[in-house]
């Protein structure tokens, strides 16, 4: 009998901890998400990109982040995590993504790096965008020769990057998709 007691409780015990993790976001007016941790914004949708799905990659639900898509023209990742989950500081953070850009897609070629600049909550904040070429899965396709963007942004304790890939024939048209997405985009509620 106490060891059926000690089950239920070690499943009641997994299973709560469990659903912590499940829901690092909690919902806000206007099918907004709020990542808990970081208290960062995810809209349903920001310029034309749609908020598609949300992730949960590691650290009980503080390390996450949503897909935004273009209709089958722009696939947008944002990612939200602490400094220090993988890289020490951002120059390492920077290293740790282009080696990780490097493993899962094919033929990259590396076309530029430059620091970028946003505008959140009144004040400037420099990251880095990084350009590549590259082969990737994208919508249909399993194999698909295109452009990626990486920008990487430090707020406090956090970091927040995006990826954005596209066909290369459609360079133009997806760079200027691109920029209203950033333009729009306010990580955190106006105080």
């Amino acid at each position: 009998m106490q060891r059926k007691i000690a089950i239920v409780l070690s499943l009641w015990a997994a299973l709560g901890s469990s659903l912590g993790a499940v829901s690092p976001f909690s919902k806000t007016s206007g099918d907004r998400l709020m990542h808990k941790a970081s208290n960062i914004i995810l809209p349903a949708r920001v310029a034309m990109f749609q908020r598609e799905s949300t992730k949960i990659y590691g650290s009980g639900g503080r390390d996450a982040g949503a897909e935004y898509d273009l209709d089958a023209l722009i696939r947008g990742d944002v990612y939200i995590y602490p400094v220090g989950t993988y890289g020490k500081d951002f120059n390492a953070e920077v290293r740790v993504q282009q080696d990780a850009i490097g493993k899962f897609n094919k033929n990259v070629k590396l076309i530029s790096q430059t620091n970028f600049q946003l505008r959140q909550g009144g004040k400037p904040i420099t990251g880095l965008l990084v350009e590549y070429q590259l082969t990737r899965p994208l919508f249909n396709s399993p194999s698909r020769r295109c452009e990626s963007q990486f920008y990487l942004f430090q707020t406090g304790t956090w970091f927040v990057a995006y990826r954005f890939s596209y066909p290369v024939e459609k360079s133009d048209v997806a760079k200027q998709h691109i920029s209203n997405f950033l333009n729009r985009w306010r990580w955190r509620e106006p105080s």
